[in-house]
């Protein structure tokens, strides 16, 4: 049974703001990360895959000292849009090993890597510079969490990071982006790149079609 492109647009938006209630929903704490940012990092991670898919997670973690875990994470678009989410968590260390770090590897089908706090400030800091110059803006919430990485000093990373897809900037667009999402995306790459200077793959269609007949 086909859908009409309206039935489209609004399966997407009501998926959308599915996915903000619940991230916003398992945020246990809306403090300030500054605040946190003077305690002994914990670990810092990333998905291996990272370079080869564009998207995934960097996560940054310090630990205070009865035990809590103060997360800083942001989903990051290495090819193009820079970070596309971020959020400040406060978890005790039994939950963030057991249940958070569990979720991050959904069921051991992911594997994350281990990184040096210098090497995150610097992929984090460079990806929001090269996003920039592409006319995109990091999400709202990463002026927050990007406080938990006050005092990392950048400039002891000997890795140099390159940003986009084969020499250019490449978009792919993702399960919550309508069709003026997406346009508005591929204006932007043009007016700062130009027609040429950039790459996409466009997916048609459904991304998950879990509850696409849902009427709810």
């Amino acid at each position: 049974m086909a859908i009409s492109a309206q039935q489209r647009q609004k399966k997407l938006a009501k998926k959308k703001q599915k996915r903000k209630s619940v991230g916003r929903t398992a945020t246990p704490s809306m403090k300030k990360a500054k605040g946190y940012a003077t305690y002994p990092i914990h670990e810092c991670f990333i998905p291996t895959d990272l370079f080869t898919s564009g998207l995934g997670e960097l996560v940054v973690t310090r630990r205070t000292p009865s035990g809590i875990i103060a997360v800083s994470a942001f989903v990051i678009d290495v090819f193009c849009l820079g970070v596309k989410d971020a959020m400040f968590l406060l978890i005790p260390e039994d939950k963030y090993e057991n249940e958070y770090k569990e979720r991050m590897s959904f069921h051991g089908q992911r594997e994350f890597e281990k990184l040096h706090q210098s090497y995150a400030k610097k992929l984090l800091d460079g990806l929001v510079e090269y996003a920039n110059g592409l006319g995109f803006s990091p999400h709202p919430d990463y002026i927050n969490a990007k406080d938990l990485l006050i005092g990392i000093d950048a400039s002891v990373c000997p890795e140099k990071y390159t940003y986009g897809k084969d020499g250019k900037p490449f978009y792919m667009n993702g399960p919550y982006e309508s069709e003026s999402d997406m346009m508005k995306i591929i204006n932007t790459l043009t007016k700062h790149c130009g027609a040429d200077g950039f790459n996409t793959l466009v997916r048609i269609g459904d991304f998950d079609d879990e509850d696409e007949y849902d009427d709810e």
